[in-house]
């Protein structure tokens, strides 16, 4: 990979080590096992790139953030970058409870949005996740990032940046799904992480990033 989503990447990458510096680090390991009811979403992203995106269905900028999903799959689909799974996980409030049809409607199509059980343990938890929060892991269920407000804003290039690095680069290495990929071609060129006037289409004000209690 080259040019400006390399670069993003990167600096994505010195940001990981500096925030997981005094912490027991996750990264290049498996998630902690969790599920929705008796589905393990992860379970079905074998030998794909995964993008999860832990939104509150309460909060509107959130909402912004599923809609401008789509265009960001299409950008990338564009660009030769399929075979990716996308997941959105709803937060685990009442208010979200109740605002989760308003989420799904936002959502793209494709992009499945899962709600937690109140009696279920937190999955926001076990990911140490938190609102606005988008992890990717790569082919062989890996986390290679975790993307954190502000950076997580879908207006910025960093979660593109952490896709596109995530499906050309075995990032953790030893994963034999990596054997046969393609290195990006010259078509993609420097401004792969442009972003574009239409993922802008859809404004709003980010929510507070203190997550509302949940109910149980």
């Amino acid at each position: 990979m080259k040019g400006s989503s390399l670069f993003i990447a990167s600096l994505l990458g010195l940001l990981v080590v500096v925030s997981s510096a005094h912490n027991e680090t996750s990264f290049c390991k498996p998630p902690p096992r969790w599920s929705i009811g008796d589905e393990e979403p992860m379970g079905r992203s074998v030998g794909q790139v995964t993008v999860l995106a832990l939104l509150q269905a309460s909060c509107g900028f959130c909402l912004t953030q599923a809609a401008n999903m789509g265009p960001l799959r299409d950008k990338l689909e564009d660009r030769g970058l399929a075979n990716i799974s996308y997941i959105i996980v709803n937060d685990q409030s009442f208010l979200s409870k109740l605002m989760l049809p308003e989420l799904k409607r936002r959502a793209p199509a494709g992009i499945p949005v899962y709600e937690q059980l109140p009696n279920q343990e937190d999955v926001w938890e076990i990911l140490n996740g938190d609102k606005d929060d988008f992890l990717i892991y790569d082919r062989c269920g890996r986390l290679t990032f975790h993307i954190r407000l502000p950076l997580s804003y879908l207006h910025y290039p960093y979660v593109e940046a952490a896709i596109i690095s995530t499906y050309y680069e075995d990032y953790c290495q030893n994963c034999s799904f990596y054997a046969n990929i393609t290195k990006v071609n010259e078509t993609l060129g420097n401004n792969t992480t442009d972003v574009k006037t239409e993922q802008r289409s859809e404004t709003g004000t980010p929510c507070s990033r203190k997550r509302q209690k949940p109910w149980k």
